[in-house]
């Protein structure tokens, strides 16, 4: 039987130690490959177009264009990749705004390895991968301004939606909210898009961040 593909990587950070850190970190694993690393945001867009890589591991904080900015850029493309934005934890608000860009996840600089190998297998196969911790810390720092605060934002959605929503925002993939809450996958992907567009969010990180602030996880 044919293997399948390495899942490509290109790390984009301004500092060279951690680009030389990140790759090390996945030449331990047989799946995943970086294939490139760039030191700012400017050449984010040429190695991408170079070396087509699946996910990108983006600094938020570069000298010349910033990791937010490159992902602005990348998801103009007709095919971009899937952009996890790595951060240090005293950056949260910027790791709110890569999400509203495009970003797919998030990992603080500081996760052990398999935290990263994790994340980027999740995204690479459209899931995500958070912790609860992070999300909270990230509402913490940046919550929602509206300008009369709605008693039930979630109000939107039925009963089952909230529940998807509910599981969702513990981290879990599709296969996960299927078998904890009897369903078929087809079933979550289908309450997933109702819930994504109810609530006026892009992908399952804003989503998360959206039940965090409305009190559906505690």
């Amino acid at each position: 039987m044919t293997a399948a593909a390495p899942i490509t990587v290109l790390v984009v950070d301004d500092d060279p130690f951690v680009r030389r850190g990140v790759t090390d970190i996945f030449a331990a694993t047989d799946d995943i490959t970086v294939i490139a690393d760039v030191d700012d945001g400017d050449r984010v867009p040429g190695a991408v177009q170079t070396y087509r890589p699946r996910v990108v591991l983006m600094d938020l904080k570069m000298r010349r264009v910033g990791g937010l900015e490159a992902t602005r850029q990348l998801m103009g493309l007709p095919h971009p990749p899937k952009v996890i934005a790595m951060t240090a934890m005293d950056v949260d608000d910027l790791v709110v705004e890569a999400v509203a860009a495009g970003a797919h996840s998030f990992l603080s600089k500081d996760e052990p390895p398999h935290t990263f190998h994790q994340s980027v297998r999740a995204v690479a196969a459209g899931n995500t991968l958070f912790s609860q911790e992070s999300l909270r810390r990230i509402v913490a720092a940046r919550p929602a301004s509206t300008p009369v605060p709605d008693p039930d934002p979630l109000g939107v959605l039925s009963v089952r939606e909230r529940d998807v929503l509910q599981v969702l925002a513990t981290g879990a993939s599709n296969a996960d909210i299927a078998g904890r809450l009897f369903l078929s996958e087809t079933t979550v992907k289908t309450h997933l898009s109702a819930v994504f567009h109810k609530l006026g969010t892009r992908n399952r990180v804003e989503a998360a961040l959206a039940a965090f602030r409305a009190g559906l996880i505690t």
